[in-house]
């Protein structure tokens, strides 16, 4: 009868879902924006949030700079690959529609981690 089921999942096993769920997206788009390195960056990410643990702070890192990579932070400084990788892209082409949608929500689901993390007290061994 009723539809509404209560959401029982953390903000960690969130992110790690979308990572799994989304793992040829982001790798593909990681690639694409960022030759070599993004794809490399990519597989950091998954093969850190594969792991049943808390994300090191290399995981994460790596999280915030393939999210700066796929919101195109960097496409403006002619230094940085991505600014090469971005002018060859056609804007009318539905690859890039993708990479908004998947940067957006990746962006979503990392803050809702990142915010959860941030609100839990430290705990220090004794």
């Amino acid at each position: 009868m009723f539809d509404h089921h209560p959401k029982f999942t953390s903000p960690r096993t969130e992110l790690q879902a979308f990572v799994e769920n989304q793992h040829d997206g982001l790798l593909d788009a990681a690639e694409q924006l960022g030759g070599p390195d993004g794809l490399r960056l990519a597989h950091t990410v998954i093969d850190g949030l594969r792991r049943p643990q808390t994300p090191t702070e290399r995981t994460l890192t790596a999280c915030r700079e393939l999210l700066e990579l796929l919101m195109l932070e960097h496409v403006h400084d002619p230094a940085r690959v991505e600014a090469e990788r971005f002018a060859l892209l056609d804007p009318a082409w539905p690859v890039v529609e993708d990479i908004c949608l998947l940067a957006d929500e990746f962006h979503d689901i990392l803050e809702d981690y990142l915010n959860d993390a941030s609100s839990k007290p430290v705990q220090v061994a004794a």
